[in-house]
């Protein structure tokens, strides 16, 4: 994974992420196929666990087009800024030339997928 973030930066809301770009980065290099925890439409999820135990979600989403990249940043600014008990609480993203990198929090217990076609129990995943 570590090509996909030359040039990388990462910006984070609302001061939620307690790490320097530098340590995130240096934990997104190590990433690889162990760590996927999910394949879907729009990118490959994997699971980022930080030194001090603290675990998230990173969602890799490859670029589509030059465009994508101003409305990706506009509709990451509103995402970011909304807080609410039925969403996953995204943490911030990496923006590098060749990805888009979702940080979200982790969920333990499975899939929205999973959860909706009854391969785990939804209590699970909403509480």
């Amino acid at each position: 994974m570590s090509k996909c973030l030359v040039g990388a930066s990462i910006v984070m809301f609302h001061g939620d992420l307690p790490y320097s770009s530098k340590d995130i980065i240096k934990k997104l290099e190590t990433l690889n196929e162990e760590h996927i925890i999910g394949i879907g439409g729009f990118g490959t999820v994997y699971k980022l666990a930080m030194d001090d135990g603290n675990v998230f979600a990173l969602k890799r989403i490859v670029k589509l087009n030059e465009g994508f990249d101003r409305f990706f940043e506009r509709e990451l600014e509103i995402l970011g800024s909304i807080k609410h008990r039925y969403l996953v609480n995204l943490r911030g993203y990496c923006n590098s030339p060749t990805s888009k990198l979702l940080i979200y929090d982790y969920l333990p217990g499975g899939s929205l997928d999973e959860a909706l076609h009854g391969k785990i129990s939804s209590s699970c995943i909403f509480g």
